[in-house]
């Protein structure tokens, strides 16, 4: 069945086309179709979700880079994810890379609390860690400045907690970390605040060590058994070794304390 077909078929389930699963039907047209359909409307997005659990792989993937093409942000950011993690597609980092580049292009336009407004920051956020790391072999160049703008812009201009979190490891894994260190801390304070709970159990180390703000040894592991309470995949293993760092030169009073004061917060 040809592609066109198959846009034929499984619009007619969703009541899009005229005709039956078994008899004629328009062909897809798609200036036609999605005519009175702006993007960021949706309609791109359910359409692409329907065809997929309907088993219609290339159609879904095929509406999906209409729509993004017509700069529907929603489309452009599920298509960018797809690419970076090879779901449906064959992994291509510069087309990633590509794609969240466009999102970023207009974020000045998005309204605060629209969908648009989280997809900026996070195409913000997916384009410093390609910078912070680079990907040569994308075309795509290890550049911290570029990193430093694209999380420094999500976390203060969007409140965004990954970027947050991101620029202030950038700040202790620096040149100069003592010199950033407040800085640093200001940006987990106002992760955690958002729920992120990497920064959580970093500010809580930063507090147990005492190196940057002064030393709060119960504090600071209270912290890193709350977020080692709410730590998901990778985190869970890095915030328990963080965690276990810390117990090992924590006095027996340090442990109890701060064991009996996570108990009285509730994990978010």
């Amino acid at each position: 069945m040809r592609i066109v077909e198959k846009f034929a078929v499984v619009m007619i389930g969703m009541g899009i086309l005229a005709g039956s699963p078994t008899g004629p039907a328009h062909a897809f047209d798609p200036a036609q179709v999605f005519a009175k359909e702006k993007p960021g409307s949706g309609a791109f997005l359910r359409f692409f979700f329907k065809a997929r659990k309907e088993g219609q792989e290339e159609v879904a993937i095929d509406a999906l880079k209409y729509a993004a093409e017509k700069g529907d942000h929603g489309a452009q950011w599920k298509l960018g994810k797809m690419y970076q993690t090879g779901d449906g597609v064959k992994v291509d980092h510069a087309e990633a890379f590509a794609i969240f580049n466009k999102i970023v292009q207009t974020y000045t336009e998005a309204r605060p609390g629209s969908l648009d407004w989280q997809l900026s920051a996070n195409a913000m956020v997916a384009l410093g860690r390609y910078y912070l790391k680079g990907m040569p072999e994308a075309g795509i160049p290890r550049d911290l400045d570029q990193a430093r703008i694209m999380f420094t812009t999500a976390a203060s201009y969007f409140d965004h907690p990954d970027a947050q979190y991101e620029l202030a490891m950038l700040y202790l894994n620096g040149d100069n970390p003592s010199g950033y260190g407040i800085q640093a801390a200001r940006m987990l304070k106002s992760a955690a605040d958002n729920g992120h709970v990497g920064a959580e159990a970093r500010l809580g180390y930063m507090l147990f060590d005492g190196s940057i703000l002064r030393r709060d040894p119960v504090r600071g592991l209270s912290m890193m058994f709350r977020a080692q309470r709410r730590a998901t995949g990778e985190d869970a293993k890095w915030i328990t070794d963080l965690q276990e760092e810390a117990l090992s030169v924590a006095s027996e009073d340090e442990r109890r304390a701060a064991i009996a004061m996570a108990s009285l917060v509730p994990a978010q």
